[in-house]
């Protein structure tokens, strides 16, 4: 029997999803592990309506983060318009290129897969242990970063405060030398998110760091990457919302989206003023020890 979504679950979920996805502890692992760990927002709903609240959801943060980083879309619009007029920077025209060669193939495959991959939904242990992966992730870069000779001091510290164009465009400028074959690695890695517990964000700062950008660069090129690949993943599984068979969700589903909407926006700021002084430890911690946690409760229940 299908159930109603309340207003209370999608407060609850827009406001967990809206946060999961942006920080990089896995939105789709956390709405796999809260749905089977007692009566967790989505226990009640069937699969084809969870699907639904999720798509929607995804699209929802996507748009979000496409707000956030409005300066930076701007400054690819005009670099591949520049690319056909030949005007404009070649710092932009390049890092527009750029982008969208490492953004394509995370989209189209993710178009392929996505109801390939439905099927991991319906095994919260292994999100669980993923989870706990994504965070030994998370701290195994963090413990690189520390003694590695390309760290040289925390992103941000070096630079006076910039407004948010000043940093669009010195962003554009610093990223543009990036080489093609490394677009490309990073434009792969938010596919990981396609698995509950694993959060593509994370996987894509551990490579950019890993690559010698700083934690702010990190951020900030794994929330542009992160940004289309949603917008797909979340419009291929959206369903016909006109059906009459997604009244149960369709009710509350847009307090949902706002709700997930305004958190996504807001966590995209705290996430990017964060990394300016701080690194991945603590969202490392906090996913292996919620992993774990997590496991044990589903092992013995």
């Amino acid at each position: 029997m299908a159930h109603d979504l309340s207003v209370l679950d999608a407060i609850s979920v827009g406001l967990l999803q809206g946060v999961a996805i942006v920080f990089p502890i896995s939105g789709l692992g956390h709405g796999v592990l809260m749905g089977a760990v007692g009566d967790g927002v989505g226990a009640d709903l069937s699969p084809e309506h969870a699907r639904y609240l999720y798509a929607g959801l995804r699209v929802a943060v996507g748009v979000a983060l496409l707000a956030y980083y409005w300066r930076d879309w701007l400054h690819v619009l005009r670099g591949l318009g520049g690319a056909v007029v030949r005007r404009g920077s070649v710092a932009e025209r390049r890092w527009a290129a750029l982008l969208v060669l490492a953004a394509a193939p995370s989209c189209i495959a993710v178009a392929l897969l996505a109801s390939r991959v439905r099927p991991l939904l319906g095994h919260p242990r292994l999100a669980a242990v993923a989870l706990a992966v994504n965070g030994a992730i998370m701290l195994g870069t963090w413990w690189w970063w520390r003694r590695s000779p390309r760290a040289g001091g925390l992103s941000g510290t070096h630079r006076a405060p910039m407004s948010r164009a000043e940093q669009a465009h010195t962003f554009v400028v610093e990223l543009s030398s990036i080489r093609p074959g490394r677009a490309v690695l990073l434009g792969l890695l938010p596919l990981a998110a396609v698995v509950p517990g694993i959060s593509g964000i994370a996987l894509t700062l551990a490579a950019a760091l890993a690559l010698g950008l700083t934690h702010e660069q990190a951020a900030h090129v794994a929330l542009l990457l992160v940004t289309p690949f949603l917008l797909t993943w979340g419009l291929v599984e959206l369903p016909d919302v006109r059906a009459a068979g997604y009244d149960h969700v369709r009710a509350h589903l847009g307090l949902a989206v706002l709700i997930a909407a305004a958190a996504g926006y807001l966590t995209a700021a705290l996430l990017v003023r964060y990394f300016q002084r701080a690194s991945l430890r603590p969202f490392g911690y906090y996913c292996v020890l919620a992993g774990v946690a997590t496991f044990v409760a589903l092992t013995v229940t």
